[in-house]
């Protein structure tokens, strides 16, 4: 009963600090990540990780790489690339380039390339920014970014791929960020994930605002398998969308209905990858 009791206080203070911030729609999301830790707590041990465990130079690194439309990039960068990942300075990286976006009131073209790069940890990556970032020359934006989100399929080949690539200027923290990632982008991109069409999703996030706005963007990069699958993606996506708003979800329908306060629409960006 005390445990029930403590449990129930801290429900509590959790929905009252998320109401005075963000209303009712993150104290949804926040009540959805406490109950999963809750959850997660009664069938794992709390385990204390040491220091090295936590170190973020042990995780790998993230950067976006940025060319904007109005922008020239060298001529070699895809080649520049492939040989970064070729000598281990980088553990993966895909480029992209844009052939059209979404018009719409309010959206633009969020990028001419796009490349997203990892880096073995945040050693290598600092060491490829002092040595190596000068080669991108003037135009290239350097991005630093979290993953929120990645989930990729056996069958992903970006080659292959028909790339979309959401960008939104983010008004909320990290943290928040996070919890609507997890509580509203995740049930969307997962359906279009296991009815096939659709062979990976990443969330990234900017750690610092870049490209003239006052917030961070968030990327969403998506891959649909091949021309054929991208052409079922608003078929899959409205059908799901519309069991998510029918009554069924309420948590989901009303993040919807007020998304607009956790980030603003910024491109939807339609690219294929470039090869070396």
């Amino acid at each position: 009963m005390i445990i029930e009791t403590e449990k129930a206080s801290m429900k509590a203070q959790i929905q009252n600090k998320a109401t005075k911030v963000f209303g009712v729609m993150l104290t949804c999301i926040v009540m959805i990540a406490l109950a999963k830790q809750e959850a997660q707590a009664q069938i794992t041990p709390q385990v204390v990780p040491s220091p090295a465990a936590v170190d973020e130079r042990q995780e790998p690194a993230h950067a976006l790489l940025i060319l904007l439309p109005d922008r020239v990039a060298p001529t070699e960068l895809a080649r520049l690339l492939a040989q970064w990942e070729a000598s281990g300075a980088l553990s993966s990286v895909v480029m992209i380039r844009q052939f059209g976006h979404e018009v719409k009131p309010g959206y633009s073209l969020g990028f001419e390339s796009l490349a997203t790069l990892e880096f073995p940890s945040e050693w290598e990556y600092q060491a490829w920014k002092a040595s190596s970032e000068s080669q991108l020359g003037p135009d290239i934006i350097v991005s630093r970014a979290d993953v929120l989100l990645d989930r990729r399929s056996k069958k992903n080949d970006p080659t292959r791929s028909i790339f979309v690539v959401g960008i939104y200027e983010t008004l909320v923290s990290k943290d928040d960020y996070q919890l609507f990632t997890e509580a509203y982008i995740e049930p969307n991109m997962a359906n279009q994930y296991f009815s096939g069409i659709m062979t990976r999703y990443t969330m990234y996030l900017e750690r610092e605002a870049t490209g003239g706005l006052e917030k961070p963007k968030a990327f969403l990069v998506t891959e649909y398998a091949n021309q054929a699958e991208y052409d079922r993606k608003s078929s899959v996506k409205d059908a799901y969308k519309a069991v998510l708003v029918s009554g069924t979800h309420p948590e989901w329908a009303y993040i919807n209905d007020n998304k607009k306060s956790i980030r603003r629409d910024y491109s939807e960006t339609y690219a294929n990858m470039v090869k070396p």
